[in-house]
């Protein structure tokens, strides 16, 4: 239960039943923790993933808890009859209509998403090197931008006259740790960019 606790997502965090089964595991109460987080989704009414319940029926059935555990198994297959679909875990759908859904996403899987993308890309063998690094990910990838061993991060796509830049919602300095951007020093990065691109005959497109 406290990997379920750990992977879910913000949306959720300060709902009263959260905050309930996060007590309850601090003072081992492991029956109520499982209650409410059964309540959590049971009060919000959205469809959490079916590894979310598969794991609280494990943990009913190591507490002898039978009802829990046949509600817990029941929830995984009311997913598969109402949205026909995987609910990836640390995710939840919200189901709009019956073409349109809504997820909610764990910060965590986005925070591990993210630094295995930095490994991937060599990231800390950049922090010396001031100036704009290209690094692609078949159709998408990023550049990182790189000022006295700060760096940003910029996501792009291919598009057909060149890179869509997500200008937009670049806000922070991501390295070595994160601080919210000047308007300045948006500016600054925007210019870089934009020689960077010159000097590479790269063909750009910010989104802003």
């Amino acid at each position: 239960m406290r990997r379920l606790v750990e992977y879910m997502p913000e949306f959720y965090k300060t709902h009263r039943q959260f905050v309930n089964s996060i007590g309850f595991l601090e003072r081992s109460e492991c029956e109520l923790a499982l209650e409410s987080l059964i309540e959590l989704a049971n009060e919000t009414g959205h469809y959490f993933s079916e590894e979310f319940w598969f794991e609280l029926a494990k943990s009913a059935d190591k507490m002898n808890l039978k009802s829990q555990g046949i509600f817990c198994r029941q929830q995984i297959e009311r997913n598969e009859r109402e949205i026909n679909m995987t609910t990836p875990f640390g995710w939840t759908t919200i189901k709009i209509d019956d073409n349109h859904f809504q997820h909610y996403i764990a910060e965590k899987l986005n925070e591990e998403s993210t630094e295995k993308r930095r490994q991937k890309d060599n990231v800390v063998k950049l922090i010396n090197k001031d100036g704009v690094h290209l690094k692609s990910h078949g159709r998408t990838g990023y550049l990182y931008i790189v000022d006295k061993g700060k760096v940003c991060e910029v996501g792009f796509e291919l598009g057909i006259n060149g890179l869509i830049l997500y200008f937009d919602s670049l806000l922070d300095w991501s390295l070595p740790t994160k601080k919210l951007l000047s308007d300045k020093e948006k500016e600054e990065i925007r210019n870089c960019i934009t020689d960077w691109a010159n000097k590479t005959k790269n063909d750009i497109e910010f989104d802003d």
